[in-house]
């Protein structure tokens, strides 16, 4: 083999130096969404920036590179009536990848269906934080779920309680925890009028800077208008 046509020995260059080229085929600048839809299969829906042929390289760049691909990026996931879309992001199968992921982008349309937030999506959430490398959360809810916190909490205080008051209060409690994690190093919670965005369009969102209950006790939470 003459010296013009021999591979380059890319496994001989230092870690450090091969851990910089992996960040720049990986990084993206703008969020990658963790959606897949429920009728395609995972190993083929993955977002088109993912680098299935060099992760399939061999072990060593696979075991290399892999964690940089979730560290490096920022994800986004959106969480609406039906959320069939995350079954694979909640799946034992998607753990150790899920466990890499250090900043996330959280749109709260909808809680989804009855416990689905407290009972399938936050645990899920704390892991990623406690036993994994989430320390940047950025979440985004509509306006009027804040001021129905606002309305059940002095219903709560008043002696008047109902069904669908405790489960906006419940939500909250479990949103509100997370955000407070003291292993999360950047929360945001942002609020704005989601009702009108489009499930795949998300440019045209406008959002408010809203107060938020409990904040004053909480300063190191930084609230910043909502620019997608």
């Amino acid at each position: 083999m003459s010296s013009a046509t021999k591979p380059f020995p890319f496994l001989e260059l230092p870690p450090e130096i091969r851990e910089k080229i992996y960040i720049l085929i990986c990084h993206q600048s703008a969020p990658i969404s963790l959606h897949i839809p429920i009728s395609t299969p995972c190993e083929t829906s993955s977002d088109p920036s993912f680098p299935h042929a060099l992760l399939q390289t061999c072990t060593l760049i696979y075991n290399e590179l892999r964690p940089i691909y979730f560290t490096h990026n920022t994800f986004t996931l959106s969480i609406r009536r039906r959320n069939d879309d995350l079954t694979y992001f909640l799946s034992p199968s998607f753990l150790d990848n899920r466990r890499q992921i250090r900043s996330l982008k959280l749109i709260i349309y909808r809680f989804g269906g009855h416990d689905f937030f407290t009972k399938d999506f936050i645990p899920v959430l704390e892991d990623c934080i406690m036993n994994g490398r989430l320390r940047d959360l950025d979440v985004v809810v509509k306006e009027r779920f804040l001021r129905s916190v606002k309305l059940c909490e002095r219903g709560l205080r008043g002696g008047f309680r109902d069904t669908a008051g405790l489960e906006t209060l419940r939500d909250w409690v479990a949103l509100r925890r997370v955000l407070l994690d003291p292993y999360l190093e950047k929360r945001l919670l942002r609020s704005g009028n989601l009702d009108a965005v489009d499930s795949v369009n998300q440019e045209n969102i406008e959002l408010t800077l809203m107060g938020v209950p409990g904040y004053e006790e909480h300063p190191d939470y930084q609230l910043e208008s909502y620019h997608p």
